[in-house]
């Protein structure tokens, strides 16, 4: 919980800061800090004005839920809404209707639902020409840090859907970032 909330606490300081710096997130450490893990189809999204700060809804289609409760939109800081337009370094776009796997995280504070770790809580789900169906993650360019604070180098997610469930199923039944 108090990962999940550093998390955030960063995605907030994005707004004054003119590059974002992620802390680099396990597998594990993904499922453990969100509050679901689900499969869904972006259906629709807009934008609105919420103090100074641009938010984009997007629309959420839960196909699969592997952790937590099914969200119906997450909430990304920046977009366009009132003629003005408002980006964030490090914050990552959905598109409609493309498919992903989403780390999700709910304030409890403000019952507001956002990805965790930035870009590290989305996966693009695609079908592939044999029947199996894969989840990829390009690399993020952002600067990152390990644990200790030392900077690393993100590297690509590659896998087959199935193999990505049976990670978000044992890290959560078990409690152990991996």
């Amino acid at each position: 919980m108090y990962k999940a909330a550093g998390i955030v606490a960063l995605l907030g300081a994005c707004g004054i800061a003119p590059a974002a710096t992620l802390r680099q997130l396990t597998m594990g450490q993904l499922t453990q800090s969100a509050t679901a893990v689900v499969r869904a189809r972006v259906t629709g999204s807009f934008a609105t004005l919420t103090g100074r700060t641009i938010y984009t809804h997007y629309k959420l289609q839960v196909s699969e839920t592997w952790k937590g409760g099914s969200a119906p939109e997450v909430l990304l800081p920046g977009g366009v809404a009132g003629g003005y337009r408002q980006s964030f370094p490090g914050v990552p776009s959905l598109a409609v209707g493309n498919e992903y796997v989403l780390y999700l995280w709910t304030s409890p504070r403000t019952g507001l639902t956002q990805i965790v770790g930035l870009s590290q809580g989305i996966f693009s789900v695609t079908p592939q020409s044999d029947g199996t169906i894969q989840v990829m993650r390009p690399r993020i360019g952002e600067t990152m840090l390990d644990a200790a604070g030392h900077p690393v180098i993100d590297h690509a997610i590659r896998m087959k859907l199935a193999d990505l469930k049976s990670q978000v199923v044992a890290a959560a039944t078990t409690g152990a970032p991996r």
